[in-house]
């Protein structure tokens, strides 16, 4: 699963995860470089209508109170297809590495769904972008809002497998490594077919690294 998704039925790679340091309290935003790379079989990013990049604008700050409209210059439509032109606009600035300005648009789409601005959204593309957001504040370093972006991901929709895989990335960042294997054992079940899941099992292994450092060692005689 690597990029952003537009739907459920795309096949995509996983992302493949970095060598981790130990877990920090506050890590620094990385500079934007572009997407990472991941399996070339299902590599995809859903390009908007308009391929310029819009002019810079404030970086992504913290979602607005519930019931205030964050980053009113960003115009979404009340509507399934304004949604949906919101997602391909943060997937358009995530393939070109403006991961801030993704961040954004992928908010301003969520606050239109969960304020039921739009009443037809499909819980498939409410998942979708808290997911594809997720990945944005994974490619940022920003991992407790991957992880929390992630659980609403599955909160909405169980069965998104790129959400799950996304968790156990930013778990594993976070040192919860418990429950990273959790989530990279569920998405092994989900990817039996090794040509899908190679990230997975990379993750999977360095993730049994870490635990067996933490394990208690035996007592000396």
């Amino acid at each position: 699963m690597q990029i952003v998704e537009a739907s459920d039925s795309e096949d995509e790679p996983l992302a493949k995860p970095k060598e981790v340091a130990p877990p920090s309290k506050a890590a620094s935003p990385a500079k934007a470089t572009g997407p990472a790379s991941g399996f070339k079989r299902m590599q995809i990013v859903e390009a908007s209508d308009s391929e310029d990049e819009p002019p810079a604008k404030p970086k992504a700050s913290s979602p607005a109170a519930k019931g205030t409209e964050p980053f009113p210059d960003l115009k979404v439509e009340h509507s399934k297809s304004g949604v949906e032109s919101a997602k391909n606009q943060a997937n358009a600035l995530f393939s070109k590495g403006s991961l801030d300005e993704a961040v954004r648009w992928f908010s301003k789409g969520l606050w239109v769904v969960e304020t039921k601005k739009v009443k037809d959204a499909p819980s498939d593309l409410h998942s979708i972008l808290h997911s594809n957001r997720a990945f944005a504040y994974i490619k940022l370093k920003k991992w407790a809002e991957a992880e929390e972006d992630c659980s609403k991901a599955l909160g909405v929709n169980p069965k998104n497998t790129k959400a799950t895989y996304r968790r156990a990335m930013a778990r594993f960042e976070l040192g919860k490594f418990e429950g990273a294997k959790q989530d990279v054992e569920e998405v092994l079940k989900d990817l039996p077919d090794p040509s899908s899941n190679k990230e997975a099992v990379e993750l999977k292994e360095k993730i049994a690294k870490e635990l067996e450092k933490q394990a208690p060692k035996p007592a000396a005689n």
